[in-house]
C-alpha cells in the first residue's frame, strides 16, 4: 500500500529550521556540524522559562454567565509548571543527542563509509566501529506526565535541520534530531517499522515507506533498512512511548525488539529512549537493561508527587484558574484534601480541581470547598481506584500488574454540565411563559372587586411567610434555579421568591386599588 493512503502517525510535528551554527563551547562537540546546528546548551532558568505555559487568565472571567465559564475552565489543562524532575529529564536528553552526534560527524572523510559499516553489521558478529550513544528507559504511572514532559522537552529543539552550506562549503543534509512514535498496541516490530518509515515520509516529503516497507517484507528485511533511514537523517534521539505494550507482543517478541533497540545504540549511534507505565518493568529485565547499567544517564522512575513543598507550589499555580465567582486560597486542608484524593497524580490533580469547579457552578455553590473536592473524586475516579489503593498502601508489585489508570473524561462532565444549565433554563422559560399567560387570560371580573385586597394582601403575607424561611435568591437564572432546588422550589417558586415573577394576584390588587 502506498504510503500517501495511509493516516499521519505525527499528532503534531516539531518545527524545521534551516541551519545556524554556534560554537557549542565544548571542545569535543566542536567541529561537528549536527551538534553546532543545535540550540545552545540551556541553563535551569532558561529552561523553566521555555517549559513554562500559563494561560492567560482574567478576573473578570468569573464574573461571565455560568455557561460561558464552563468553556473558560477547559485553559486549565492547558498550564504547565515546570519541576525538578523536568530539568533532570532535560538535562538528560540534552546529553544523550549531543554524546549521540560525537562519533557521528558529518564533516569527518569517510562517514558515509562508516555509516555503510555500521548498518551491515546489524545482526552480525562483524565489529564496527563503537558509538558513543547511550539509552536509557523512563517507567512511571500513568498520568504523572512523562509523554507531556517530553513532548515539551523534545520541542525545545527543531525536529528537523536543513543544512546547506557549512564553513564555506556545501553541505546539503537532512537532519532529524528527534522522532517520538507509540509502539504498536499488539507489540509488533513490524508494526514499529512500518510506523518508522511512514513518521519520517510525513515528515521530509519522502517514499521511504514504499521503497522499503512494500509488499510482503519480513522484520528481518525491515529493520537494517530502518537503521539506514535513521542513519541517512542522524536522527539524535528515537523516543519509543507505551513501551508496556511490549508485554502483550508475541512469544519472544520483546526480547528481539529491545535486542534491536541496543543494536541500534551499539551500532549506528542512535540513542533510544523508552517510555512506559509500571507493567513494562516485566518486559525491560532483558538486553536493553543490561546495556543500560554501562551509560551515565540512568533510569528514570517517575513516581507520583510527594505532599511537600512541590506539591505546594504546583497546587499554588493551578488555584490561579478559579472561575467560580467566590475565589478561595489554596488553603492546607485543600492541598491535603486534593492529594489524598488524587495520591500526587497530577493529570489526576488537574482534572479534580477543574471538576470542583463545575460542580459548584452548576449547583450555585460557586466556590472550591473540600467537600466538594472529595464528591467529584468519588464519582470520578472509580475506575482508577484499585490504583489509588495500591499507592496508599505503597504496593509496588500490585502497580506492575493491575491495568493502567484510566483517565478522566473530562469532555463528558463538561457536557454533563452544559445540559444541566440549559435544562434549567429552558425550565425557567417555559414556566416564565406560563405564568405571563395565565395573567393575560385572567378577566378583571375573576375575582371579585371587594374581596381582591383581601385576597391579595393573604397571598403577600403568605409570600413574606415563606421567604423569611429562606435565605433570597440571588445571580443569574440557571444560579437561582440551581439554589431554588437545593431548598427543593421549583423553578418558578424561586423566580418568585428572587422577585424575577410576581404573583397574578398582586396585578389584580393595583387594578382594584
Amino acid at each position: 500500500m502506498s504510503s500517501q493512503h495511509i493516516p499521519s502517525l505525527l499528532v503534531g510535528k516539531g518545527r524545521v529550521e534551516q541551519a545556524t551554527y554556534l560554537d557549542p563551547v565544548i571542545p569535543n562537540y566542536q567541529g561537528n556540524p549536527l551538534i553546532e546546528a543545535l540550540p545552545p546548551i540551556f541553563t535551569q532558568d532558561e529552561t523553566a522559562e521555555r517549559l513554562a505555559f500559563y494561560p492567560e487568565y482574567d478576573e473578570e472571567h468569573r464574573k461571565m454567565p455560568a455557561y460561558l465559564r464552563l468553556h473558560l475552565i477547559q485553559n486549565t489543562l492547558q498550564f504547565f509548571a515546570p519541576l525538578p524532575i523536568h530539568f533532570d529529564l532535560e538535562q538528560r536528553f540534552s546529553r544523550m543527542i549531543r554524546l549521540g552526534y560525537q562519533a557521528r560527524n558529518p564533516a569527518i572523510t569517510g562517514f558515509w563509509g562508516d555509516v555503510q559499516l555500521r548498518v551491515h553489521s546489524l545482526g552480525t558478529v562483524r565489529q564496527s566501529p563503537r558509538s558513543t550513544a547511550t539509552g536509557f528507559t523512563i517507567v512511571g504511572i500513568s498520568g504523572v506526565g512523562k509523554t507531556t514532559a517530553i513532548e515539551a522537552i523534545l520541542s525545545l529543539y527543531p525536529q528537523v535541520i536543513l543544512h546547506s552550506h557549512y564553513h564555506d562549503r556545501d553541505f546539503s543534509f537532512t537532519q532529524i534530531v528527534w522522532l517520538k512514535l507509540d509502539c504498536p498496541f499488539d507489540g509488533s516490530i513490524k508494526g514499529l517499522c512500518l510506523n518508522f518509515f511512514q513518521a519520517v515520509d510525513d515528515l521530509l516529503g519522502t517514499r521511504y515507506y514504499d521503497n522499503y516497507a512494500g509488499g510482503r517484507k519480513t522484520v528481518d528485511e525491515l529493520l537494517p533498512r530502518m537503521a539506514l533511514v535513521a542513519s541517512l537523517h542522524s536522527i539524535g534521539v528515537l523516543v519509543i512511548d507505551e513501551i508496556q505494550h511490549l508485554s502483550q507482543a508475541k512469544s519472544g517478541g520483546s526480547s528481539k525488539m529491545l535486542n534491536f533497540f541496543v543494536q541500534l545504540i551499539n551500532t549506528i549511534g542512535l540513542p533510544v529512549v523508552l517510555v512506559g507505565t509500571y507493567k513494562a518493568i516485566s518486559v525491560l529485565n532483558g538486553e536493553f537493561r543490561q546495556t543500560r547499567r554501562g551509560t551515565g544517564q540512568g533510569d528514570l522512575v517517575w513516581d507520583r508527587m510527594k505532599n511537600d513543598k512541590d506539591w505546594k507550589w504546583i497546587v499554588r499555580c493551578l488555584w490561579g484558574y478559579q472561575y467560580v465567582k467566590k475565589q478561595s486560597r489554596s488553603t492546607q486542608e485543600l492541598r491535603d484534601a486534593l492529594y489524598e484524593e488524587t495520591q500526587g497524580i497530577t493529570d489526576f490533580a488537574i482534572k479534580v480541581y477543574m471538576l470542583a469547579q463545575i460542580r459548584a457552578i452548576t449547583n450555585g455553590e460557586e466556590a472550591v470547598t473540600e467537600q466538594g473536592i472529595r464528591l467529584v473524586a468519588k464519582e470520578s475516579l472509580r475506575l482508577a481506584y484499585p490504583i489509588l489503593q495500591a499507592l496508599k498502601n505503597k504496593d509496588t508489585r500490585l502497580l506492575t500488574s493491575v491495568e493502567d489508570v484510566h483517565p478522566i473524561d473530562i469532555d463528558q462532565f463538561l457536557q454533563d454540565a452544559q445540559n444541566q444549565l440549559s435544562r434549567a433554563e429552558q425550565g425557567q422559560a417555559s414556566t416564565a411563559t406560563r405564568i405571563n399567560n395565565l395573567d393575560r387570560q385572567l378577566p378583571p371580573t375573576a375575582v371579585d372587586a371587594t374581596e381582591a385586597p383581601i385576597a391579595a394582601t393573604e397571598a403577600v403575607q403568605k409570600v413574606s411567610r415563606r421567604r423569611k424561611k429562606t435565605a433570597p435568591l440571588e445571580g443569574s437564572l440557571p444560579e437561582i434555579a440551581a439554589s431554588g432546588e437545593k431548598q427543593k422550589l421549583s423553578a418558578y417558586e424561586a423566580l418568585r421568591q428572587a422577585g424575577l415573577i410576581r404573583p397574578a394576584t398582586e396585578y389584580l390588587l393595583e387594578e382594584a386599588s
